[in-house]
């Protein structure tokens, strides 16, 4: 906003929805936007492998342990990519627990 005002500057701030008012509060107080999803939230097996740099066994090992939930989507087997991330993200993967299977029909 190069040479708005300062009160020209409280009035947008004023005007803007409060979705907009939440925003800036967010920027002001130094904590970031929520990022939206990279990708889609349920991937193949093959694709998660992929993504941690492992074989597609691992992966089945994983869930078989219970580290990694899957869902059933008529009647083919994903795993979340959230759950992938954490996996990823976590020091010792030892600590994170799938979340179950779940059936969607």
């Amino acid at each position: 906003m190069n040479g708005a005002t300062s009160n020209e500057r409280l009035m947008r701030f004023l005007s803007a929805t409060p979705e907009q008012q939440a925003s800036i509060d967010r920027i002001l107080e130094g904590r970031r936007e929520p990022e939206a999803p990279r990708g889609p939230l349920l991937m193949q097996i093959k694709d998660a492998a992929g993504l941690l740099g492992v074989h597609r066994a691992t992966i089945w090992r994983l869930v078989k342990a219970g580290r990694l939930g899957t869902v059933e989507l008529l009647g083919s087997v994903r795993v979340r990519r959230a759950d992938v991330e954490a996996l990823a993200g976590s020091h010792h993967a030892q600590g994170h627990r799938g979340t179950g299977k779940a059936v969607a029909k």
